[in-house]
């Protein structure tokens, strides 16, 4: 899937697209400005030509979703970093995620098809 231009602000819907055609839920709420339909997980959308310094303070970012009022039931946190320097498709997109939000999502992942992802 192409990736849409930076100021046409259409990343958001993008994303959800994207992440819909792979058969994963995740909804864009434009009114609360935030991803909902995945259980559990907060995901953010986060743009490196905007956030100053963005990797060096993601640990700030993560810790700062983590503590939102909104998110008093402990939902581990997803946070895409997109644009077009990193490639023409939303595939090159960078997903961050805490080692214990990714752990969990990856041996479910396996679990589901031993056979398939067992070397």
């Amino acid at each position: 899937m192409r990736a849409p231009k930076e100021l046409d602000g259409r990343w958001e819907r993008t994303l959800e697209r994207y992440m819909v055609a792979h058969g994963i839920p995740l909804k864009w709420d434009g009114l609360h400005k935030r991803y909902k339909g995945v259980a559990g997980h907060l995901f953010a959308r986060l743009n490196p030509k905007i956030e100053q310094n963005m990797w060096a303070n993601m640990p700030r970012y993560v810790r700062r979703y983590e503590q939102q009022d909104k998110n008093e039931d402990g939902k581990q946190v997803v946070i895409f970093a997109t644009n077009r320097n990193y490639g023409d498709s939303v595939d090159d997109s960078i997903v961050v995620m805490r080692l214990g939000t990714f752990a969990p999502m990856l041996k479910a992942f396996i679990q589901s098809d031993k056979e398939r992802w067992s070397e």
